[in-house]
């Protein structure tokens, strides 16, 4: 196995790395193209079909929702609110109702019948005050249930990606920089249309999601902010893995989550947990635990602490499989944790992790890049709904800077097929002055590289990156195969391999062991 050099013209090609494929005219592109949706789709290991409930029911058919009817809104949250006097459930059945928001309310059950759905309209109007499908706010005691989907329309709000067609064969040789420009080639970036996304919950409590549905999100498809007491189980999420933007799950300034049994194949990150004063965030958060989950991401299958000024710990994540299946590139990364705008990021426990085609099977990112000083509530998401950002950041400069930690990360277990990256734990170096990443542990790891050849591609110096979006990929291709580390402090590895077809000899098996 042979590297690939660069050349002249490859190497004046690499200064175009910043250069960004996000297409930003034409009107909506409304195809689906082959490979859009995953063809790995196991819905009957998750959803099972479920009894009608008998008692207090509120149908809305009983209200005048049709089928046939342009906006079904009014007729479900006339059912809703009624469903709110006696703690009932309102139920959905007989079909596909188009929808603008609807607003839950506390104790109310929304029950989505098997074969049944709520679906957003067909121009992203009408959804401008909570841009959601299903909202609430102030709430407790809700549950979404049933079997049956809530459908975003989500390949009808983009515009044409840069490629033209998707891509499922791996390049020639690990090329970061093409990587990131073949990805993002194929995205469907915002167009002004794009409503929101299917589910946004706020300050609510006691929330039960279960058996049920999402699918084709325009957006961040699950979101909870300021939330507390939540379980979400037996639950699908099947997004365009090209509509860009669409989250799995997000889970802002909230505690005490449960997430188990769930499938997620999306465009963007799978399940992402953030706590940022820009989001309406206002205080720590802990108490998270994520098991059992297949989750397909196009980039980070889980990440922790991405955009997040406040501190977040007790992170459980354990018997998770993260991978990608019919595109290229895979996954940026399989489990991403990370600190660049204030937050302190403590106390993570990942056990018994299958990963493949992670690109980075984990990535470890201490930064600054101080993002509250420079961005507020408006203009953090702006672009994605065809806003001009505002100038101004949500907070004084000093407030969150140079603050963020990343200490006591416990990873075990972890057997990543596919690998293209070494795993990355990287804290920073700015103005004099070195923040390390502390007290990490790696224990019982087995990496099995692609058996691609690599580009060559030395560098003087790996740059600290330590204002930009914390990704893997800004690192560009590594001098480093199993494991790549810089300023740190108390690493501990235990029983740690890596096979690999090294360039200049038969395939290797690299053995690491150390405290």
């Amino acid at each position: 196995m042979t590297k690939k050099k660069r050349n002249l013209i490859d190497k004046l090609n690499t200064m175009l790395f910043g250069k960004d494929l996000r297409i930003t005219e034409g009107e909506p592109y409304t195809e689906i193209r082959k490979y859009d949706f995953s063809s790995y789709f196991p819905v009957e290991n998750y959803i099972k079909k479920q009894a009608t409930p008998e008692k207090n029911i509120y149908n809305i058919n009983d209200y005048g929702a049709d089928t046939d009817k342009a906006d079904n809104a009014p007729f479900i949250n006339a059912a809703i609110n009624d469903a709110n006097r006696t703690g009932g459930t309102v139920l959905i059945t007989g079909g596909e109702y188009v929808t603008t928001t609807i607003v839950l309310k506390s104790g109310v059950t929304l029950f989505i019948a098997d074969g049944s759905s709520i679906i957003s309209n067909k121009t992203g109007k009408g959804y401008d005050k909570h841009r959601a499908i299903v909202y609430a706010k102030n709430c407790s005691n809700i549950t979404i249930t049933g079997g049956g989907k809530i459908c975003g329309n989500g390949h009808l709000f983009g515009r044409k990606p840069a490629a033209e067609s998707n891509n499922t064969k791996p390049s020639d040789y690990i090329d970061v920089i093409e990587m990131r420009r073949d990805y993002r080639s194929q995205l469907r970036f915002a167009h002004e249309s794009k409503y929101g996304g299917p589910v946004t919950l706020t300050n609510c409590s006691n929330i039960t999601v279960k058996n049920i549905i999402i699918e084709n999100s325009a957006y961040w498809t699950f979101k909870l902010s300021n939330c507390n007491k939540v379980n979400i189980s037996d639950f699908v999420i099947n997004n365009n893995r090209n509509v860009a933007n669409a989250d799995g799950i997000d889970i802002a300034g909230s505690n005490d989550i449960s997430i188990s049994h769930c499938f997620i194949s999306t465009a963007d990150d799978g399940i992402v947990i953030k706590n940022a004063i820009w989001l309406g965030n206002t205080a720590a958060m802990n108490s998270i635990t994520i098991t059992d989950c297949e989750i397909i991401s196009r980039t980070n299958a889980i990440k922790v602490g991405t955009e997040t000024t406040y501190d977040i710990s007790n992170i459980s994540i354990s018997n998770c499989r993260l991978f990608m299946t019919d595109l290229y590139p895979g996954s940026v990364s399989g489990i991403s944790l990370e600190a660049c705008d204030g937050t302190k990021l403590s106390d993570v426990n990942i056990k018994n992790i299958i990963m493949n085609r992670c690109t980075c099977p984990v990535f470890i990112r201490l930064g600054n890049t101080n993002r509250a000083a420079e961005v507020n509530a408006q203009s953090a998401n702006a672009i994605e709904f065809g806003a001009k950002t505002q100038k101004g950041g949500e907070t004084d400069k000093r407030r969150f800077d140079g603050a963020s930690e990343i200490k006591d990360i416990h990873i075990s277990d972890i057997k990543a097929d596919g690998v293209e990256l070494p795993i990355i734990i990287a804290g920073y170096k700015q103005k004099g002055k070195t923040k390390r990443v502390k007290n990490i542990t790696l224990e019982n790891i087995v990496l099995n590289y692609a058996n691609i050849p690599e580009t060559v591609d030395k560098r003087l110096f790996i740059p600290e990156y330590v204002k930009v979006y914390p990704e893997c990929w800004r690192f560009r291709n590594l001098p480093a195969y199993a494991l790549w580390i810089r300023h740190a402090e108390n690493i501990t590895i235990k029983e740690f391999t890596c096979n690999h077809p090294l360039p200049t000899w038969k395939k290797e098996t690299i053995k690491i062991d150390c405290i």
